[in-house]
């Protein structure tokens, strides 16, 4: 910050302190102002404030963890996560988890999968419905696509120029040209939250399907927090931040300063104006979540309002009525690959706590909730009939989330044409710098590699001017 800026900001918490009591916001000063508390937004804070900067994190929900969902049964106390449940065990999220004292443990799931197709209520093929063999072989092939990419192609939107047709082709078409099929429904299974994924450009799926997740894969290296209570990761995070996280938060004004950034919130306890030298937007960066507070030049409107979403849901359902122990899965037996069309359910995953099941919904068009819930209580009662189980039983949900908006894309015109030159340019223009799934991929693991080495040292490098 210039000493004229230094001047102004404190001209203003000066005439601030001396308002009257009654009308007067609390006023934080900090380095760094984080917008969202989910995972990429409490990892960058907790990062940043371990290194020495202050910082303060801005949370509308009235928990730190974002896409997390953590079940707690009260009756044993048992809990199970239903939204996040696993990392690659690179080292940022070791030395992450380590840090804030929460144990992590090898993830191995261990229990019987069957698949059914719930749109025409008949069984779908054993499982695994994939030979091993076949998956091993097409894995091969595919990292050969993978090795013509460099590094930080993957970590963020690091674009080739031009960008390969191949990066432009629907998935479904990739998958065909370089006989991928053996990978196609396992793929659909584990990058979830992307609408009918066999029609998303490659690039998007390539980023999900990228080479820390497929050595994760080969070497068996997910991790999970070892209580399956990933909450207990961000309560620790929140309690390490202290004061400096600032939850049931709502942004009513950004202001933006050549200087420093004015960040206007109100809390149950009142008023609160955070002054900051930089601000770090950790939210995805569509227009209906940025303008109603953020002052946006025209080119991050320009920019922002290219991107679409897909739409992604998570539950937890009593009384589903399938046989103990048993995960059912989804599938479309006349369609390629087994993918059902979406929007629907992936699949109901039988949990550690007696007679409940969670399940991943996804829709590429908005649905209200109340038709999602309705929907995913149809596959429940599809799922039984294809079991030739009895369907006399009348399943609950008992927790539901959405986490919408997911899997920001924009069209393969938009990519062909330089999108993510404009987009990567927006880091550190007015005092802002971005991360979040968006900017990097779906998984935490990735985002927190993104955030550690591309994000952090642009902002430390920043303060430091």
């Amino acid at each position: 910050m210039t000493r004229l800026g230094k001047l102004v900001m404190g001209l203003f918490l000066l005439h601030t302190a001396s308002a009257n009591d009654e009308v007067a916001p609390d006023v934080l000063k900090r380095d760094v102002v984080v917008i969202g508390g989910g995972s990429s937004g409490t990892y960058a804070a907790v990062r940043l404030q371990q290194l020495g900067k202050s910082v303060a994190l801005i949370e509308k929900a009235g928990r730190l963890g974002g896409h997390t969902n953590t079940y707690v049964d009260a009756k044993t106390g048992k809990t199970f996560d239903y939204g996040t449940q696993n990392f690659v065990n690179t080292t940022e999220v070791y030395n992450y988890f380590r840090s804030l004292g929460v144990p992590l443990a090898p993830f191995a799931p261990k229990r019987q999968s069957v698949a059914v197709d719930m749109a025409r209520e008949r069984p779908g093929p054993s499982w695994p419905i994939v030979n091993a063999n076949d998956t091993a072989a097409a894995l091969e092939r595919y990292k050969v696509q993978l090795a013509k990419y460099p590094d930080d192609f993957f970590r963020g939107y690091h674009l080739p120029d031009p960008v390969p047709e191949d990066l432009l082709l629907p998935w479904g078409d990739f998958v065909q040209k370089y006989d991928l099929g053996a990978l196609a429904y396992d793929g659909w299974l584990r990058f979830q939250g992307m609408g009918n994924v066999l029609a998303q450009p490659t690039l998007y799926i390539m980023k999900l399907f990228n080479p820390m997740q497929v050595r994760a894969r080969e070497e068996n290296s997910k991790v999970y927090e070892a209580n399956d209570d990933l909450q207990s990761l961000w309560n620790a995070a929140q309690a390490f931040l202290g004061d400096s996280a600032v939850t049931e938060a709502e942004i009513s004004r950004i202001d933006r300063q050549d200087d420093y950034v004015t960040v206007s919130i109100t809390t149950p306890s009142g008023p609160k104006t955070v002054h900051a030298s930089k601000l770090l937007i950790t939210i995805p960066p569509t227009l209906d979540n940025l303008k109603p507070f953020l002052d946006l030049s025209e080119e991050e409107s320009q920019v922002f309002g290219q991107l679409n979403n897909s739409y992604y849901y998570n539950a937890v359902i009593s009384r589903s009525g399938f046989p103990a122990g048993t995960s059912v899965y989804s599938y479309d037996s006349e369609s390629q690959y087994g993918i059902p069309a979406m929007p629907g359910v992936y699949y109901f995953t039988t949990e550690t706590v007696s007679d409940l099941w969670s399940t991943q919904y996804t829709s590429p068009d908005y649905q209200s909730e109340e038709t999602v819930k309705a929907k995913i209580l149809a596959q429940v009662h599809e799922a039984r009939r294809a079991l030739g189980q009895p369907d006399d039983i009348v399943p609950e949900i008992i927790a539901f989330n959405n986490h919408s908006p997911f899997g920001l894309t924009v069209s393969t015109d938009a990519i062909r044409s330089g999108f993510y030159r404009r987009y990567t340019a927006l880091q550190s223009q007015r005092n802002t710098f971005w991360t979040g799934h968006s900017w990097s991929s779906g998984s935490s693991s990735t985002i927190w590699d993104f955030t550690e080495y591309e994000v952090l040292p642009a902002i430390t490098a920043s303060l430091e001017k």
